[in-house]
């Protein structure tokens, strides 16, 4: 066997074994400093014990710090490996395959003993990032140089300027006093724009890309969506991720929707223990319709109505069945469901809401109760609404459903009465109602569902009908019930921001949350509401 043929590394840092070792350093400052000063502890398990709530988040925040590193390296000698496995390599056999593995992916799952698909993502990653040797013995750049230098991890050392390295630029400014922190009692931020795993989602959706759309127009939209994905949890990388493939969709939705629906199936089996399996793969238009009824059944018994309608309530129709205000130790327009014990999960939520819709479509007078209105949501621009000839590429969104469909199906589905047009830049009710009313209207929620897609706080996945609108500015002391002083929070997350002293702020349509200094000393904030993307 001929020795090794060498294969050049893409943008990295200048020493990737330094920058490990750094971080590595980190964790064993920040692992002392969190021990108890009086009893530290003979091992892991009693110096954990002894560590305060702060101490143990320091120490989890500086090992997802050293994945992220271990990561990154791992994705580059992968590229090496993948590179070196390849046929045609002349007086070289397949790395891979000489070891005993079908792939460079196989290789990697067998000896780090970790599932097939994790390691099918940071392969597919690694061979994104490498450069490849032609036989002429040329350097070919990397196919993805944007994802590559986005899983780079980026430190900054505590101080001043800390947060100004680190912040987007258009992300509001960061609060915390930095003169007052001691950069020697502060490990290194590190952070990256992508994780190995954002990177993997997005390159999965760029394979669903057709070849033929211009490189510079692929090369935007990558950027957008990486400077879109920065700091943001996996599952919003994955809708964003979405969004980019979309955006480079020349044949437009039509052929996928297309697709998508001839692969919609149903089935129906009985397990061994007795359970019934129901599986079900949904074309979004379908898929719009099944989460809606469930989320509003589900929502229905999470709490009571909170939204009083304001037109509802000038002509002496309102609804008896509304709470009315009542006082809140948080804020006004807050109204608490009651304090009932219940220990059920989502799903099983999910599941009581399926049977409930089946029992009312039956006809069955048992019905526990009647069904909760049901309301679609369909976005669209209006140069899409108005342009309705055959060969019109037009798309529109339901809420909830990552994938778009056409505008014609839209268009459709409009017909029916409980769909609310969400059309974006056409004419729309007034919605800021001042400081003269208390509660948010049905039409305000509808208009900041539109802006945080449910609950706004990052990462957060709950639909608006188990949301709350929250005054940023309470109403009690002067705070307008407008749309630029609401946003749509879930239960769990609005008592966060109460009672953890979390600070929130609407800047340009984007709800952003300011963390406490008890959960991050340097205050960054962090991107919430509905993940978008706007290519340049």
């Amino acid at each position: 066997m001929s020795s090794s043929p060498r294969v050049p590394l893409g943008p990295v840092s200048a020493d990737p074994m330094g920058a490990l070792s750094e971080t590595m350093s980190d964790l064993l400052r920040t692992w002392s400093g969190a021990l108890d000063p009086i009893r530290p502890g003979d091992d892991a398990i009693e110096q954990l014990a002894g560590m305060n709530d702060a101490g143990v988040v320091r120490v989890l925040d500086q090992l997802g710090a050293v994945q992220h590193v271990v990561e990154v390296l791992a994705a580059r000698v992968m590229g090496s490996v993948a590179e070196r496995s390849r046929s045609g390599i002349v007086g070289h056999d397949p790395l891979a395959r000489s070891h005993g593995y079908a792939s460079p992916a196989v290789m990697l799952s067998e000896r780090w003993r970790i599932p097939r698909g994790r390691a099918a993502t940071i392969t597919s990653v690694a061979q994104a990032i490498t450069p490849k040797r032609a036989l002429t013995g040329d350097v070919i750049e990397c196919d993805r140089p944007e994802i590559a230098a986005a899983i780079e991890p980026r430190s900054a050392v505590a101080g001043a300027n800390a947060c100004e390295q680190l912040s987007a630029t258009d992300s509001p400014t960061c609060t915390v006093d930095h003169e007052a922190v001691d950069p020697t009692d502060q490990p290194r931020l590190v952070r990256s724009a992508l994780s190995i795993d954002g990177a993997g989602a997005l390159l999965r959706e760029l394979r669903l890309v057709s070849s033929a759309v211009d490189a510079d127009r692929v090369h935007r939209a990558v950027c957008a969506g990486i400077e879109h994905c920065d700091g943001a949890p996996l599952a919003e990388v994955n809708s964003l991720a979405r969004l980019v493939r979309t955006s480079l969709d020349q044949d437009g939705p039509v052929p996928r929707e297309i697709t998508l629906r001839r692969q919609q199936r149903c089935t129906l089996r009985e397990l061994p223990d007795g359970m019934i399996e129901l599986r079900v793969f949904l074309a979004p238009e379908a898929a719009g319709w099944v989460r809606a009824t469930m989320d509003a059944v589900v929502g229905k018994h999470l709490r009571q109505v909170r939204f009083t309608d304001q037109t509802a309530n000038e002509a002496g129709t309102e609804d008896p069945s509304a709470v009315q205000p009542s006082a809140d130790p948080f804020d006004d327009a807050y109204v608490p469901a009651a304090e009932m014990p219940d220990t059920r999960t989502m799903d099983e939520r999910r599941v009581e809401a399926l049977v409930e819709v089946f029992r009312h479509a039956a006809g069955c007078e048992a019905a526990v109760t009647e069904l909760a209105p049901v309301s679609l949501i369909i976005r669209m621009d209006d140069e899409d609404l108005v342009d309705d000839s055959p060969w019109s590429d037009g798309k529109a969104f339901i809420d909830g459903v990552s994938e778009p469909i056409t505008a014609a199906t839209a268009r459709r589905m409009a017909a029916d009465g409980r769909i609310i047009p969400m059309v974006l830049g056409g004419p729309s009710q007034v919605l800021d109602l001042g400081v003269g009313t208390r509660l948010f209207s049905k039409a305000q929620k509808v208009a900041l569902a539109e802006r945080d897609g449910g609950c706004a706080w990052t990462g957060c996945t709950h639909p608006p009908s188990y949301t709350e609108a929250h005054h940023l500015q309470w109403w009690s002391r002067g705070g307008p019930t407008d749309l630029s002083n609401g946003i749509l929070l879930c239960g769990f997350h609005h008592h966060r921001i109460h009672n953890d002293g979390w600070e929130v702020t609407v800047r340009d349509h984007v709800p952003w949350f300011i963390p406490p200094a008890h959960v991050d000393p340097h205050r960054i904030p962090r991107r919430g509401g509905k993940p978008r993307l706007r290519v340049a």
